[in-house]
């Protein structure tokens, strides 16, 4: 059963990430290609949506891989996220991201004279940033594939816990719930984000 609810979350998430990596091109931050005037007001409200952007976009995408994982078989599964995981990581490595890289190249003085004098002649010579492929912002699908994989060997230990709490009434409360989920995810952002970010949040 579809959860129309999720699909409108992720459908307003992807439209304000459009407007997320058009800000990219202003803000001082580096990125592929910048304007040529940069406008440091569009800072703030970017840092705010960086917040929580990929986390909720990885929460969306884990509720459709546990869905999927629940009703299908381990090789039902594999298929069907290579279905729609690994195909379109493809098609957008071969056909959606040469164009960045080509405008890329432009802005860094490659004498190309056209498009196709690019493609497909140096689109596949080597790995970026020394060659032209990449994955660019397509980078969360094989996370997601990879994720997935390990998920289909930790389910028979995730579903043997969750009827383990269950018995324990450990999710009883709607604290325990929130402090098993939000602790774990603050241990890992503190102990394994760089020390100089952590000086920079805290205003060291």
């Amino acid at each position: 059963m579809r959860k129309h609810e999720i699909d409108f979350l992720r459908v307003g998430v992807f439209f304000l990430l459009i407007f997320y990596h058009t800000g990219m091109f202003f803000v001082p931050w580096d990125y592929h290609l910048k304007n040529n005037v940069i406008s440091p007001e569009f800072e703030l409200p970017m840092l705010i949506v960086n917040q929580w952007r990929l986390p909720i976009l990885f929460m969306i995408s884990g509720l459709g891989t546990w869905f999927s994982i629940s009703r299908r078989h381990a090789g039902g599964f594999l298929l069907e996220r290579s279905r729609r995981l690994l195909i379109p990581l493809v098609f957008g490595m071969l056909v959606i991201v040469p164009p960045q890289i080509y405008f890329e190249r432009l802005a860094e003085g490659f004498p190309y004279t056209s498009y196709f004098d690019y493609y497909p002649v140096d689109t596949l010579n080597e790995n970026y940033p020394e060659g032209n492929i990449s994955w660019h912002h397509l980078w969360f699908l094989p996370y997601l594939f990879l994720f997935s994989v390990i998920l289909l060997v930790l389910k028979k230990g995730i579903d043997w816990l969750a009827v383990q709490a269950e018995k324990s009434k450990l999710f009883s409360s709607g604290w325990m719930v929130l402090l098993i989920i939000t602790l774990p995810t603050y241990v890992c952002e503190y102990f394994f984000t760089p020390s100089i970010s952590r000086h920079a949040c805290v205003g060291e």
